[in-house]
């Protein structure tokens, strides 16, 4: 896949120099990483903190765009792009000039730091990035996660009261973050690792990924972990909020 990348990039630097001489289409690799940095305790609408101990996403390809410009080498990307990087909606973050296509198991937690690969990207001011989803069918069945899309567990605290909790979520096939903030101007002397945040709770628009879920309703009486899983309604509430640009970021590590 990452060859197929190669390829389009240069197919896209090669019309771009048919069509404009004077200019070419430069591109960089930088490494990406997960960067468990601003993943830190967060208060929900209804008052709950919410902790993290785990916190693993499912992940396929990553895109990398950039927003309003459309300038040659963005319409070319767009043109020559396959399909499977292209499905209809990819583009309503921005005009996708960067990639980092595979399968990966994104952990803020354990795997703070982990690269995931090399992105190509083309020059220019970089302003989001889409995340596909998928589901996590290569790990082994006794882990939480196989089979699933997303996994957390963790403490959520409120008036002296603590319940440990998991979230085992599960994505529609096709389901992305599209958007997530990416403010970056990238020319050929950018050398920097490209760091993926998750955060539990958007300073901005104030929105929390645990909101509207009272985990006090959903204690089981004998005393045991919330279980957030596929047919509840809290795993409806979260799981939407799971598919929000607002929860992600990528900043320089």
């Amino acid at each position: 896949m990452k060859s197929h990348v190669s390829s389009v990039l240069s197919l896209a630097t090669c019309l771009f120099i048919a069509c404009a001489p004077s200019q070419e289409a430069a591109r960089v690799e930088l490494a990406v990483a997960v960067d468990g940095g601003q993943l830190g305790a967060a208060v929900t609408d209804l008052g709950w903190t919410i902790a993290l101990a785990d916190a693993r996403i499912a992940a396929g390809d990553l895109e990398f765009t950039i927003q309003g410009e459309m300038h040659a080498a963005a319409r070319l990307w767009r043109l020559i792009v396959p399909d499977a990087l292209a499905h209809p909606g990819h583009y309503a973050g921005g005009d996708v000039t960067g990639a980092l296509p595979g399968s990966f198991v994104l952990d803020w937690i354990a795997g703070d730091g982990d690269e995931l690969g090399r992105a190509e990207l083309l020059v220019g001011d970089y302003h989001g990035c889409n995340i596909a989803f998928r589901r996590a069918d290569e790990l082994p069945a006794d882990d939480p996660l196989s089979g699933h899309t997303a996994y957390f567990a963790g403490t959520a605290s409120k008036d002296g009261q603590e319940l440990a909790f998991t979230a085992t979520l599960d994505l529609d096939p096709g389901a992305a973050v599209i958007g997530a903030a990416f403010d970056l101007d990238i020319d050929t002397d950018t050398a920097v690792t490209l760091g993926l945040q998750l955060r539990l709770r958007d300073d901005t628009s104030g929105a929390a990924l645990f909101d509207g879920v009272d985990f006090a309703a959903l204690a089981p009486a004998d005393g045991g972990p919330v279980a957030l899983g596929p047919g509840d309604p809290a795993h409806n509430l979260v799981r939407r909020a799971l598919q929000s640009h607002v929860f992600y970021t990528v900043a320089p590590r």
